[in-house]
């Protein structure tokens, strides 16, 4: 067998190499057989026929790839005898090519082509002398799995002519062809690419921080207690009181509320308007209920439970004794003098 046929066999046999890679990208090599039929220019003189070849390409980006074909045929001559009576002539087409795979499925593609296209009729024969020019493919892949493919493809290439070549005169011809093939993706090495992720979010603290509310608007007012200390309150302006830290209503409180000391509401001496009997001294009820500064009182007895103040500064015998009658309300009694006095 001839050593072009033993080369295209090896071709062949490239599809029994064991696969190397299970996805295609830039740099994978595409290794296949051809088979075509040639239907050649009349200008030539010789018929259409077959042939047979192998075809390497590169992927230089994903869909596109740099390719080379060859193949080998033995096309009749259309006139025999020919020099040295042979019947037939040698031809081998090269073609070069880039290729674009156009997938419109997962697994068909439509194949488009375009290069330059080189004859070399090299056995003695009387025809026009081998040259080449641009040629162009049209075609379909078909892939049976991610390395094993199928191709069908149409090809068409111009020669010009060329009148100065040695011998019989190269006329301008164009020659087309189909072609049909198997191919086998031979992917490169896969490298591993080392991302640095970023670094997790730290956790999450959700901190709730319970904001105490505006307090309630008021007048501050200063009270004077049974205990002789003033204490401070908010009159709002409806009139109701606020005690305490949080100035809460003296209403809402309700009977549970109380303020420190001993008074005389609801005593029965107080209600039944009874005489304070204070140091051997009857003093009787004056006028009605006042307010009174504790900065200007002082404590000089109790009567009943409840204790008694008198002016500060004032002496004995006291003409005016106060008596709390309920937190900042006091009630006067008082006391003829003069008649204690002429006694």
């Amino acid at each position: 067998m001839k050593v072009r046929y033993i080369l295209a066999l090896a071709a062949v046999a490239a599809l029994l190499l064991p696969e190397m890679a299970t996805a295609q990208r830039a740099g994978s090599i595409e290794l296949g057989a051809v088979g075509n039929f040639m239907l050649y220019d009349d200008e030539i003189g010789i018929e259409n026929a077959p042939g047979i070849g192998g075809r390497a390409g590169l992927y230089i980006l994903p869909n596109l790839s740099a390719e080379v074909d060859w193949t080998y045929g033995e096309p009749d001559l259309s006139d025999p005898p020919g020099y040295q009576g042979r019947t037939q002539v040698v031809h081998e087409l090269i073609q070069a090519r880039l290729l674009y795979n156009l997938w419109f499925g997962e697994n068909t593609a439509l194949l488009l082509g375009g290069g330059y296209t080189y004859d070399n009729y090299s056995t003695p024969r009387r025809l026009a002398a081998r040259g080449g020019g641009p040629g162009g493919l049209v075609g379909l892949r078909y892939r049976f799995s991610e390395r094993f493919s199928m191709r069908l493809e149409g090809i068409g290439y111009y020669v010009s002519a060329d009148d100065a070549t040695e011998g019989i005169a190269r006329p301008e011809t164009f020659n087309l062809g189909a072609q049909a093939g198997l191919s086998l993706m031979l992917r490169d090495r896969t490298t591993t690419e080392i991302v640095e992720l970023p670094a997790p979010p730290p956790d999450t603290i959700v901190v709730e921080r319970e904001v105490e509310p505006d307090l309630p608007e008021g007048t501050p007012t200063q009270i004077c207690l049974a205990t002789g200390e003033n204490v401070t309150v908010y009159i709002t302006p409806q009139g109701d009181t606020l005690v305490g830290p949080r100035r809460v209503s003296v209403q809402n409180l309700g009977p549970g509320v109380a303020f420190a000391g001993e008074y005389a509401e609801g005593r029965s001496w107080f209600v039944n308007d009874e005489p304070v009997e204070f140091e051997e001294i009857e003093y009787l009820r004056s006028g009605g209920e006042v307010s009174l500064d504790c900065a200007n009182i002082m404590r000089v007895g109790e009567f009943g439970g409840v204790p008694l103040f008198a002016n500060v500064g004032s002496e004995r015998p006291f003409e005016t004794l106060y008596v709390p009658v309920r937190p900042g309300v006091w009630q006067a009694y008082q006391t003829d003098l003069a008649q204690v006095r002429g006694n």
